[in-house]
């Protein structure tokens, strides 16, 4: 017979079930490095600018570095560890501290010269405006003679 020459991978339902297994753990894990990505951003777009939001709590406006070059934003920054005077019994510390970083790429070309960028209450709101070269052209169309 031609097909019992090519064995099954599977040999049990048992072995399936492990390939289930393995697969679902790969993609929760997947979800959970985006889940985990820091910090957490929001970006619109419209026809004329991008607005990008991060939440970045606890960062002083002077430790918030923020580049532009083509048309990948960067922002980094840094934390620092809150210091408390005695020497604690630390129950519980969930808050991170330290340096972090955040590429990505706007969804079309921006005015490097014309950014307007906030920072209020732990989020910071950068406005790109859409470069004039990469705006929509309207052409006029002449009916031939």
């Amino acid at each position: 017979m031609f097909f019992q020459d090519f064995a099954s991978p599977f040999d049990s339902p048992a072995q399936m079930r492990v390939l289930q297994d393995r697969l679902s753990r790969l993609v929760n894990n997947a979800k959970d490095v985006r889940r985990n990505e820091y910090p957490p951003i929001n970006v619109w777009a419209s026809d004329k600018s991008v607005v990008i939001t991060a939440e970045i709590p606890g960062v002083e406006l002077d430790d918030i570095d923020l580049q532009v070059c083509n048309q990948i934003v960067t922002l980094k920054a840094k934390r620092t560890q809150e210091v408390v005077d005695e020497t604690p019994t630390v129950h519980r510390r969930e808050r991170g501290y330290g340096e972090f970083t955040r590429s990505l790429e706007l969804p079309y070309a921006i005015d490097a010269d014309n950014v307007d960028a906030s920072f209020t209450n732990g989020v910071l709101r950068v406005e790109f405006a859409r470069a004039a070269v990469d705006l929509p052209k309207r052409i006029a169309v002449q009916a031939s003679a």
